[in-house]
């Protein structure tokens, strides 16, 4: 590090998690539709599934604050009764569902949930259908909930994503830097973050504006 350098502090950003900031895009459209429609399921369980990045967290939260719902943790998954978790709260959500470590607790949870007359969201990178579970019960549940699927992102929601991951930072970027970015960064929302937060980082570090110049500096020497 430079003498000209300073060393950023990592207190991290406080992302905008608000229904009015979500980005409706035609790989998203279904998925908000679905959270906006609650509590109008045809079902008491839905899986949300798309790839990192791709605003699965950020709906999750939309989703509790619309129906005043219970964010689960660890602990609320290995420990906790799943009658009383579904008595005590209106909805459930489980955000990053990547691996099921137990699946007859998690198998017991659907069931307290149905018969409770509640609602689960179920957040992953895959189709919950497309698990690997060997409890055949848990496996029909899985595979009887609706799911939809937030979609890759195309130009126009790069350019979006990225001035909103930006402001989320609280800068303001031009459309040229966003163009510019937006044209040379690769197509999935985890290079989008990746990106912003290394130029965010730098420009921290080195006291620099963030400009066409100096983002150039940092794709030269940053992998994504």
């Amino acid at each position: 590090m430079t003498a000209s350098e300073q060393l950023p502090l990592d207190l991290g950003h406080r992302p905008a998690l608000g229904r009015t900031d979500f980005l409706v895009t035609d790989a998203s459209r279904e998925a908000i539709g679905w959270i906006d429609s609650w509590p109008n399921w045809p079902s008491y369980g839905l899986g949300l599934y798309g790839p990192p990045g791709c605003g699965k967290s950020h709906l999750s939260h939309v989703f509790a604050a619309k129906a005043n719902a219970h964010i689960l943790d660890d602990n609320d998954l290995r420990y906790s009764n799943p009658v009383v978790l579904a008595s005590e709260h209106n909805a459930l959500v489980w955000d990053d569902a990547n691996e099921v470590l137990d699946e007859q607790a998690l198998f017991h949870l659907f069931n307290a949930v149905r018969e409770a007359g509640k609602h689960f969201l179920v957040v992953s990178r895959a189709a919950p259908a497309r698990w690997t579970v060997t409890l055949l019960d848990l496996k029909s549940r899985l595979a009887g909930m609706p799911a939809v699927e937030i979609g890759m992102p195309d130009d126009a929601t790069i350019m979006a994503v990225l001035v909103k991951l930006f402001r989320d930072r609280q800068v303001e970027v031009t459309p040229d830097l966003v163009d510019y970015i937006g044209n040379r960064v690769p197509r999935t929302f985890g290079a989008a973050q990746a990106l912003v937060d290394q130029v965010d980082r730098q420009a921290l570090a080195q006291n620099r504006r963030i400009t066409v110049p100096f983002v150039r500096g940092v794709l030269k020497t940053f992998n994504i």
